[in-house]
């Protein structure tokens, strides 16, 4: 592990810590810093804000499983990976998830999906997706958006292979299509 990302790491545990006792919108950097020992300064070379450590730690986890989505996962394998390490880091998402203003966890990676699964299926239809298929992406994403944050909230209760399979049944058929097509998967 490289000095940045394990000093990123650091800042992601001792948070997951802070966010046990105190909301995460209420956590102050100070607070950050001075449990864990390092200055302001070594803070802000690493992150923007206090909630940026959340939407960091939601990247790194999501550029291992739910980003990799028709690259070289397929849709149900990507999601499948997604709420494995969801359920691994169970404690830090379920005290993440409870911020719902424009930078948590739940709206940045419901932006990030939405950026992530249009690209990706404009780059393989060879031409830009029609306004209804826009609009099924949107639907998927919204609903796919809050129903993960609410299967962390409710206790993670579903396995990571029933949410991946509801999911990818929910899925609108043409960007499975599309995003399945050139995915190397073992699954689907």
């Amino acid at each position: 592990m490289g000095r940045q990302l394990e000093t990123r790491m650091r800042f992601v545990e001792t948070l997951g810590v802070l966010m046990r006792t105190c909301p995460l919108e209420k956590v102050k950097v100070s607070h950050l810093c001075k449990a864990l020992g390092v200055s302001r300064a070594t803070f802000y070379e690493h992150f923007h804000d206090i909630f940026d450590v959340a939407v960091w730690y939601w990247d790194y986890l999501m550029e291992q499983s739910l980003y990799r989505i028709g690259a070289d996962l397929s849709c149900y394998e990507a999601h499948f990976q997604k709420f494995k390490l969801l359920r691994e880091n169970k404690e830090f998402f379920d005290n993440a998830f409870k911020s719902d203003d424009y930078n948590s966890v739940c709206e940045h990676g419901g932006r990030a999906m939405d950026r992530i699964m249009i690209e990706r299926a404009v780059e393989r239809n060879g031409h830009s997706l029609t306004e209804e298929q826009l609009l099924l992406v949107e639907f998927f994403k919204t609903g796919a958006q809050y129903m993960t944050r609410d299967w962390v909230r409710g206790g993670m209760g579903p396995s990571p292979q029933v949410m991946a399979e509801l999911f990818y049944s929910s899925m609108p058929s043409f960007l499975v299509r599309l995003l399945d097509g050139n995915a190397d998967s073992q699954n689907r």
